[in-house]
Parts: structure tokens; C-alpha cells; sequence
């Protein structure tokens, strides 16, 4: 009879017999002379102890035994891996229009798999590029050297982008392409292709480049992003020289065009958007041509097509319908999922940065965007179900950063805000310099956060370089609305200032890149020369504070604490597929949702 058959008195007697034979040989091989003093009672006693103790162990443990057996009765890879990051998504969207999304979207997010309401960034530049680095590879920029979305080529004399590669064409367009050489170490695509020596395939989508192809990775199939130039998706030549049959198709279609002179409506009436600012609220920026009210109109009915009409479209929720009805022919066409190894596909849903540094997050607009994200959700998660089954993918949804109130809209409400021009800042820094130092350009450069002095009218004039960095930041704590400035040298030296954020400020900074100062503001402060609107990139909650949602492939489903980032998510991806992750990967697996089988429960 086996174990499983067994009643409760025959275990009992099972486990009695075989106590006492146990028990038996230990006290004799260890203690002859107790063992023979010891009589049949005493063994009776001491055995039955034992049993009744592990009869115990055998009824709490049972239970848990026969649940983890019934998460890993499948133990297969996902077949799909949709890793989808939002463009500014702040953490509390999710909240604050949660009772008007519908079910099959957020909801279904939330039903099915693990939420984790306290992921935040560890780092302090909250910018595109290093949010889908982060992302991507697990590592932050003082590894991967992806240290903002802009900062100053120093060899050049000029700036550059996170996606700048010389030597690269556009496929799809004409001119220069965009690349991923600025990056260091592998993605989790990256991995995904190494581990299957080539067979998975993984494909991204995006509005822009710095998203798409950072999130790709260089041995990606491809890195599609949309051009405003041309209102067509593109792609650059370090993935191959000619766009496939059905992306040319896609283009064909004009997709962006069919709404030239259509007014973007509210999806419910106005009353419903309580969460929101009045329409009218006059420290938005608008749409350029169209205003900062509903309706919006892209353009006249009929008018032909424009780089500022293609512009504009980015900042609305057909633009991320688009990249979701792009990433679906991408599924059907490429046949992702759909054979033995698993595939990715990065949706990299863009138009919330736009349009929320125009508008803000408490707009109408943002509100609407993404009560429409939520749509398009659900009609994808619909489809890849009927498709795949969404059990057998692992789902990822997050973003790259949230944002900034915008600094009027605090001050309304008696907090301290405000703007800090860049360009007027490197003005009074540099005249205060000039003031102990003499006349002359001591700042070449100023990119928030970096700022880069002038080495050259240093070393001409003989100072030491680490004294005039530490004059620098004293000074620039002159000006208001300035928070922490970071020299150099102290970085070199290990001598950063304790405070609250110093852990994320080293992992911001990458030598030969980032600046000879490294300045935060003040909560409520942003660095912008507009008179409206907000930016991201600070590493306040309200930039650091993003959703991360898992679900499928046995992740276990329920609302956890745990406080992780969004660098855990591309080792929990290869745990899950169990591959190796990323190789500059700081972050860690999120074991409290995995399967048994990827990874302990910590």
C-alpha cells in the first residue's frame, strides 16, 4: 500500500515501527551501554512523542506541498513575454481612476496577477531613456552609461542623445538612424536571444527611439519607432536594411492621417472627471494649433499632412492605439509565440510624456489618455488570449517615470514649487564664478541634472579642477530652488554628503558622462523654461512612484508590499524563463509572485 493510501491510525503505527527501528540503531551505535538500559516503555513513550510530532509536520506541510505541486504541473516557459511600459504613468493613475476603468484592462491586471504598489526607481534622473535602460537591462546608469535622455558630448563640444550612433541609416525614411552604442551590457531581449542561440525572436514598438531601442537591445530582430517626419514607423539599419512586406504595409495605410480634422472627444461626459482640474486650467500648455480645451482638432478636415500635425498626434490616445495595433500585426505576422521558444514583443505606449508635460497629471486630457489606455488594453489582452492564452505568457506592465505636478498648480494649494530656467541658472552660476575667479566661460554646459565646466579656461587659468567644482556647488545653492549640488570629485574621492538620496545619486552618475556637477532640485521644483506645463526627472515620489504589474505563466495573483524596482523586472523575466539575466543586472528576482520552480519565496 502506498504512503498516499494510508489512514491516519495505519501512518501512526507506519511511523511508530519505524521510529523505534530508527531510534533503536542510533542509541546503540552512539551510547551502547544507555541503549541497554533503556527499557521497551521508554522507547514506546519516546517513539510515540516522535510520531505524534512528525504526524504534525505531515499535516501543515501536506496542504502547502500539494499547492506548489499544482503551480508547477505546467513548469513551461512563457510562449510570449509583452513587456509593456506607459510613457510617464505616475503609480497613483491607477487609484484615481480606478472606479472608471472598465474590466479586461487595469482590472484585469489587478484580478489576475501581482501588484506591486510600492516599486519605485533607485536612482535619481526619472527621463525616458534611463527608465527603459533600467527596464531593459536591470542595471542603473552608473553601470549602463545611459545617464539622461540628453547630455553633453564633451569630445564634440556638443550634445548628444541616449540614441545617438554615427554611421547608421534610417530604414523606412531617409537620413540618420538612431542606435544603442551609448549602452552598456546586454538587455533582457539580449539575454532572451543568447540563451536560445538566436531562435526567440524579440521585436519593440515605440513612438520614439530612445524608448524602443534601449528597451530592444542590440541583438534584438527589431526596434520599431514612429516618425514624425514621415508619420510612418521606421526602423535603423543595425537591424537589417529593409523594412518587412507587412510593416511597409502598415505604413500604407496612412494610419495617423485618418484623423487629420477629427475632434478627440472625452470618452464620459465632463461631470465624471472629478479627479481632474478644470478644463480651462490656465497653466496648461496645450496642443500647438489647437489650444487646451476640449475638443481637440488635429488639423483641418481635409488639409494635408504636416511634421507639426505628426507632432501633435503623439500626444494623443490614438497615437498609442496605434503602437497597440502595430504590436498586433507584429504577433500575427512575425508568428510571435507561436513556436518552441519564447518570444518578446516591448510596447512602448509614448503619448503620456507629451501630453502630460503639457497638460500635467491632473488634466482632463491625462485622464481621458488613460481611461483610453485602458481600452486599448483590453482589446490586446483579449486578443493575445484568443490567440495564446494568457496563461501561457508572462504579462509586465510599468513606466519608465511618473511626473510633477505642475509647479502652479502646487503652489495654488499653499506647497512650495517652481521653475528653474536651465539656460538663466547657467547664467547666474557662471557670474557668480566669475565674480571669484575672474571674467570668462567657466560652464560649457548645463543638461539637468549635469552640468559641465569649462576644462579648458580651468586649466588655462592653472586652478585645480576639484577646488573650482566645489566652489561651483556651493554657489549654485544661491540660487532658489536648488536642492543638492554633487561635485566630481566627491564621487572620486567617496566623499558625497549623507543624505536621504545618496545611494540614488551614485547610481545616477557615470564617469566621462555625466557632468562635473550633478544638481537636484527642490520638491516642487523643475527644471523648464516654459511658463506652463511640467517635466519629469528628480527622485521624488511623484517621479519615482510607478505601477508594476505581473501576470500569467503561474505568477501568483494579489496585492504586495514588497518594496522592489523596476530593475527586478528583467531578472524576474529570466527566472521565470530561467536564463540568465542581464549582464550589468543590480536588480533582483521578485520572488514573492514566481512559481515555486523560478525562484524561493524569500
Amino acid at each position: 500500500m502506498s504512503p498516499a493510501n494510508l489512514t491516519e491510525d495505519e501512518t501512526l503505527e507506519a511511523f511508530d515501527k519505524t521510529a523505534a527501528h530508527d531510534l533503536s540503531l542510533a542509541t546503540s551505535s552512539r551510547h551502547p551501554k544507555r541503549a541497554r538500559c533503556m527499557d521497551k516503555g521508554s522507547i514506546s513513550n519516546m517513539t510515540r512523542l516522535t510520531t505524534l510530532w512528525l504526524a504534525a509536520i505531515l499535516l501543515l506541510v501536506s496542504p502547502w506541498c500539494q499547492s506548489v505541486s499544482a503551480q508547477n504541473s505546467g513548469g513551461q516557459p512563457p510562449k510570449l513575454v509583452l513587456l509593456i511600459v506607459a510613457d510617464q504613468f505616475s503609480y497613483n493613475f491607477i487609484s484615481r481612476y480606478h472606479d472608471r476603468f472598465a474590466n479586461g484592462g487595469f482590472k484585469l491586471l489587478e484580478e489576475r496577477g501581482a501588484n506591486f504598489v510600492e516599486c519605485k526607481y533607485q536612482d535619481c534622473t526619472t527621463q525616458t531613456a534611463v527608465g527603459h535602460s533600467v527596464i531593459a537591462s536591470g542595471a542603473y546608469p552608473w553601470l549602463t552609461g545611459i545617464v539622461a535622455d540628453r547630455w553633453q558630448d564633451t569630445a564634440r563640444g556638443k550634445p548628444t542623445t541616449a540614441t545617438t550612433e554615427e554611421g547608421l541609416q534610417l530604414v523606412g525614411g531617409a537620413g540618420e538612424a538612431a542606435g544603442t552604442k551609448y549602452m552598456q551590457g546586454t538587455t533582457i531581449g539580449d539575454q532572451m536571444k543568447l540563451a536560445t542561440n538566436g531562435r526567440s525572436k524579440v521585436f519593440t514598438v515605440g513612438l520614439r527611439p530612445e524608448a524602443s531601442l534601449i528597451l530592444a537591445g542590440r541583438l534584438a530582430n527589431n526596434g520599431y519607432w514612429w516618425d514624425t517626419r514621415t508619420g510612418t514607423f521606421v526602423t535603423s539599419s543595425m537591424y537589417g536594411h529593409d523594412l518587412p512586406g507587412w510593416v511597409q504595409s502598415f505604413n500604407d495605410q496612412r494610419y495617423s492621417e485618418k484623423f487629420i480634422g477629427k475632434p478627440w472627444q472625452r470618452l464620459l461626459p465632463e461631470e465624471q472627471y472629478g479627479a481632474s482640474t478644470r478644463d480651462d486650467y490656465p497653466h496648461e500648455r496645450g496642443i500647438a494649433g489647437d489650444g487646451k480645451e476640449f475638443p481637440h482638432t488635429l488639423g483641418a478636415a481635409g488639409a494635408s499632412p504636416s511634421e507639426a500635425f505628426y507632432n501633435a498626434f503623439t500626444m494623443t490616445p490614438w497615437a498609442n492605439q496605434m503602437v497597440v495595433d502595430f504590436a498586433r500585426e507584429a504577433i500575427e505576422r512575425e508568428g510571435l509565440g507561436q513556436h518552441t521558444d519564447t518570444d518578446m514583443l516591448g510596447l512602448c505606449l509614448g503619448a503620456g510624456e507629451p501630453l502630460g508635460q503639457s497638460f500635467g497629471p491632473y488634466s482632463q486630457e491625462t485622464e481621458d489618455l488613460c481611461l483610453r489606455m485602458d481600452q486599448s488594453l483590453a482589446t490586446l489582452f483579449q486578443y493575445i488570449d484568443q490567440k495564446l492564452g494568457l496563461d501561457n505568457c508572462l504579462v509586465v506592465f510599468t513606466s519608465d517615470h511618473g511626473v510633477m505636478p505642475i509647479p502652479e498648480f502646487l503652489k495654488e494649494r499653499g506647497m512650495d514649487g517652481g521653475r528653474i530656467d536651465a539656460k538663466v541658472f547657467k547664467q547666474l552660476l557662471n557670474s557668480a564664478l566669475s565674480s571669484r575667479l575672474g571674467q570668462g566661460e567657466w560652464i560649457e554646459s548645463f543638461e539637468p541634472p549635469n552640468l559641465y565646466l569649462n576644462a579648458n579656461a580651468i586649466a588655462k587659468e592653472k586652478f585645480r579642477q576639484p577646488d573650482v567644482e566645489q566652489l561651483a556647488a556651493k554657489l549654485s545653492h544661491s540660487v532658489p530652488g536648488i536642492g543638492e549640488a554633487y561635485a566630481a570629485f566627491q564621487f572620486y574621492t567617496n566623499q558625497l554628503p549623507n543624505g536621504p538620496f545618496l545611494d540614488r545619486v551614485r547610481k545616477s552618475y557615470y564617469w566621462g558622462r555625466s557632468g562635473e556637477l550633478y544638481i537636484l532640485p527642490k520638491p516642487g521644483y523643475i527644471f523648464s523654461s516654459e511658463l506652463n506645463g511640467t517635466v519629469s526627472g528628480s527622485p521624488y515620489n511623484y517621479d519615482s512612484h510607478v505601477p508594476l504589474f505581473i501576470m500569467g505563466c503561474g505568477v501568483r495573483a494579489g496585492k504586495y508590499a514588497a518594496k522592489v524596482s523596476p530593475a527586478d523586472i528583467a531578472p524576474t523575466i529570466a527566472a521565470v524563463m530561467g536564463i540568465d539575466p542581464p549582464s550589468l543586472c543590480e536588480g533582483s528576482a521578485i520572488s514573492e509572485c514566481l512559481p515555486a520552480q523560478s525562484s524561493p519565496h524569500r
